[in-house]
């Protein structure tokens, strides 16, 4: 089953109105050294702040990029290829704070905190990469990001793509990170790979970009992304706000691509519409589901490995790489539970989404003449046998039990994955990193720390 939300002609006029605004507009670039550049490449520079982006040069930007894209991990098994074959999912991030399990308290998130998430889904298994999903604030903020890596890395096999990295110099720490992972042979693939995203509407955030070029210049993956909020940072129309979106990915892509030819870049539309009460994003907005199956297909004509929110629509769509859960109050708290949750909603997505066998033994003739008129197919072979294959859902709905004292009750579906997640993260075990490459890792993550200190 797979969904399309724009036609043929309505995609191509949706992407000529974004390479209109890119030569007409532009992007702010609040960098003269990168203006310089960007100059020097052949890019118009209307206004020292100002770049516009020809459509000869996004054109061939599009035709130097590769066109799949590795994620590396830790076990050799778990190292993806984005290459239109199927969808990975990446649990949802980044947050600063944590909705404790003991106090049912929302509080600052810790260290601890991207150890057990990353443990956790390490051990869930519709979660392909794990987002830094929250970062830690208990830590120096010069090195929260590597020190949140390393947390990570040391708690999962799976690929890593860093959200909270933007400044140059958090981005030149994980280079230096990356290859003495590369060097001690300890991944399978790129160490890891980073988000970072355009400031809507048309505005390069300077930190933000210098990080993602220190990356396309290690050849780590780049997700160029756009977050635009409809009717807040964007024009207040489903088509408006993806068009937006996808003009500034376009723009992001183009800069890196021509800057660092062959560089790994992955497209990431994230658009959805403002609360018209407060102006936050509104992920509940009917209308979301389409917008990202609309990104997705605008993302597809560029021929880069696409990444797209959305969780039903977004599945059935088949994009590369589509952002999971695990986290409350418009991503900013992290939440254990719900991660568990959101793990079984995806399978039951995917298993929506899928095919269905209709060969002969599904269709089940024999068994239907067999059973005749008025009777049941309780006591058929065929269905004992296939009723093994049927999912079971844990945690929707009030179905499990505990007794106590007071009798036995009913336990709603979070109660059940708060147990689920507290007993995978105190059982749930990763292989430890070689103890000198970890004190290597440690060295070089806190290695702004002690130069500040001094």
């Amino acid at each position: 089953m797979q969904f399309s939300a724009l036609s043929r002609e309505e995609q191509e006029r949706m992407h000529e109105a974004a390479l209109c605004i890119l030569e007409e507009v532009g992007l702010r670039v609040e960098l003269p050294s990168l203006v310089a550049k960007l100059r020097d490449h052949g890019f118009p520079a209307p206004a020292p702040d100002r770049v516009l982006f020809p459509r000869a040069k996004i054109e061939a930007a599009l035709r130097c990029a590769p066109q799949t894209v590795e994620l590396g991990a830790r076990a050799e098994g778990k190292r993806i290829l984005l290459d239109r074959s199927r969808t990975f999912v990446a649990t949802g991030g980044c947050g600063s704070k944590t909705l404790d399990m003991d106090t049912d308290a929302v509080r600052p998130a810790s260290l601890a905190d991207v150890a057990a998430s990353a443990r956790l889904a390490d051990s869930l298994e519709q979660f392909d990469v794990y987002w830094t999903m929250v970062s830690p604030q208990d830590v120096a903020i010069s090195t929260r990001v590597g020190r949140g890596f390393l947390a990570a890395l040391q708690n999962t096999v799976k690929p890593i793509q860093v959200i909270d990295a933007s400044q140059r110099e958090e981005a030149e720490t994980l280079a230096r990170m990356a290859r003495a992972l590369r060097s001690a042979g300890a991944m399978h693939g790129p160490p890891v790979s980073m988000l970072n995203s355009v400031v809507t509407p048309l505005r390069l955030d300077p930190g933000g970009t210098e990080a993602a070029m220190v990356f396309a210049r290690e050849s780590l993956p780049v997700v160029c992304c756009s977050m635009p909020i409809g009717g807040v940072t964007a024009p207040a129309t489903p088509a408006g706000t993806v068009m937006l979106a996808h003009a500034e990915v376009l723009a992001f892509a183009t800069l890196l691509q021509s800057l660092y030819p062959g560089c790994p870049l992955i497209y990431c539309s994230f658009p959805v519409f403002g609360d018209p009460h407060t102006g936050i994003s509104n992920y509940w907005d009917p209308r979301s589901e389409w917008m990202a199956c609309a990104a997705l297909q605008l993302g597809r004509g560029t021929g880069l490995p696409c990444f797209i929110s959305g969780e039903t629509l977004a599945l059935v769509g088949r994009p590369d790489l589509c952002a999971g859960g695990g986290m409350l109050e418009v991503s900013t708290v992290l939440c254990f539970e719900q991660l568990v949750i959101e793990n079984e909603r995806t399978r039951d997505t995917r298993i929506a989404a899928a095919s269905q066998d209709t060969s002969s033994e599904s269709l089940a003739v024999d068994v239907v003449r067999q059973v005749g008129p008025g009777g049941h197919f309780l006591a058929q072979r065929h269905t004992l046998e296939s009723m093994k294959e049927f999912p079971v859902s844990r945690f929707a709905g009030p179905r499990g039990r505990i007794t106590g004292k007071g009798g036995s009750r009913e336990t709603s579906a979070h109660e059940r994955a708060r147990s689920e997640a507290r007993r995978r993260i105190d059982t749930h075990r990763v292989a430890p990193l070689p103890a000198a490459l970890e004190a290597t890792l440690f060295a070089i993550a806190n290695a702004r720390a002690h130069a500040e200190v001094a």
